[in-house]
This record gives structure tokens, C-alpha cells and sequence, in this order.
């Protein structure tokens, strides 16, 4: 990515979370064109990032790919700090995963990431569409309760992967978090010349002049 596009992009700190084994780094993999279908769980965190353009208007999503594995959990709070948008994933084969963003992530994020945080629900894997264990009303229910939306997505087939990152950008630039960024942005003043400054430089050069020629005097007495 350009200097100039990184510059002009406004920032959108971007977390993933979810169990072990739904998909992650797959979904992150996909969104950047660097999809490996034999990833390996990742261990801590890993960080990438995108410039998108939603709406005419320059995202720069710093996406970071939590560890599921339970114990990495307790560094993962480190991570939520500052974020803007938690896209929570679970995988449709696997009850147990949608339970988990229930029962400990949801909470987890709430309780450590930024004041406002925009939740985003991926059931991944629809690819296995005739193996799904969770119930679509079930799904909706949770979704209202937390004010979050949802997609279904394949990382494997690279469906509708895209459309996740365009629905999370698009509630981003809706959100007070994006005014506040805004505004922010706007209201910040550029340095100024500081007259001040110059006179304590003179100074300093007149003080190092006087310096000088009392040093010169010296040696020639």
C-alpha cells in the first residue's frame, strides 16, 4: 500500500475471536488474498492489515487474528484495547462455538475493548450448510440482544467474505466512534512557528558568540 493512500485511509482497529478451529485466520486470509486452506492455529495473536473503499470513503482495517485455544485467552484482552470492531465467528457444524461467543467472547471484549465496540457475528463454514447445528432463530435472537448483525460466510469457498468487511465498514462510518474520529481528525491544529522558540534560539547563538570571543580573548591575553 502507498504512503499516501495509508495516510489518507482513516483507521479502523479490527478484532477477530472466536474458538479454536472456526475459521479465523482462514476469514483473514480470504479478505487479503492470502488464503491457505492448511493454516495453522494461530498461537497469541497475528496482525495485517487493508485499505477498502466503502461508500467512497478509505478504510484502513488493522485486522488482529486472536488465538481460540483457551489457553492464549488471558493475553487476549491486550488486544482488544482501542478496537472499534469485534467480528465475532463461530462455525455452523459446531454448536459448542456459537455457545462460546454466548458464554465467555462476547463478555470478554465488553468487558476490556474501547466504550462503543461494533459486534459482528460470521457463522462460517456454509459450505457444510447440511451439517448445521445451530438454530437460525436462535442466531437472530442473540443478534438483537447485542445490537449486532450477522453473516453466513465460507472461507473455504470464499463466500461472501468481502460482504462481511463491507457490512462491519459501513456500521463503522455510522457510528459515533467514526464522528469522534472525525472530528478529531478535524479539530486537530497543525504545529505553528513558535516565536518564542526562535528568540531562545537566538539567544542561544548570542550566547555562544559571546562565548566564543571570550574564549578568543582569553587566548590571546
Amino acid at each position: 500500500m502507498s504512503d499516501n493512500s495509508e495516510k489518507d485511509a482513516i483507521r479502523c482497529k479490527t478484532i477477530i475471536v472466536g474458538d479454536s478451529g472456526v475459521g479465523k485466520t482462514s476469514i483473514i486470509g480470504r479478505y487479503i488474498n492470502k488464503f491457505n486452506e492448511k493454516e495453522k492455529s494461530t498461537i497469541g495473536a497475528s496482525f495485517t492489515n487493508k485499505i477498502d473503499t466503502i461508500n467512497g470513503k478509505q478504510i484502513l482495517f488493522e485486522i488482529w487474528d486472536t488465538a481460540g485455544q483457551e489457553r492464549f485467552r488471558s493475553l487476549n484482552s491486550i488486544f482488544y484495547q482501542d478496537a472499534y470492531i469485534c467480528i465475532m465467528v463461530y462455525d455452523i457444524t459446531n454448536k459448542q462455538s456459537f455457545q462460546s461467543l454466548k458464554d465467555y467472547w462476547y463478555n470478554s471484549v465488553k468487558d476490556n475493548g474501547t466504550e462503543g465496540i461494533i459486534f459482528h457475528i460470521a457463522g462460517n463454514k456454509i459450505d457444510l450448510f447440511e451439517e448445521e447445528e445451530v438454530d437460525r432463530n436462535e442466531i437472530k435472537a442473540y443478534c438483537k440482544s447485542i445490537d449486532a448483525e450477522f453473516n453466513f460466510i465460507s472461507a473455504l469457498e470464499n463466500t461472501y467474505i468481502d460482504d462481511l468487511f463491507r457490512k462491519v465498514g459501513l456500521k463503522f462510518l455510522n457510528s459515533d466512534i467514526y464522528k469522534n474520529l472525525k472530528d478529531n481528525k478535524k479539530n486537530k491544529k497543525p504545529e505553528k512557528f513558535s516565536l518564542d522558540k526562535d528568540s531562545d534560539n537566538n539567544e542561544n547563538d548570542n550566547n555562544n558568540g559571546d562565548t566564543t570571543k571570550k574564549k578568543r580573548k582569553k587566548k590571546c591575553c
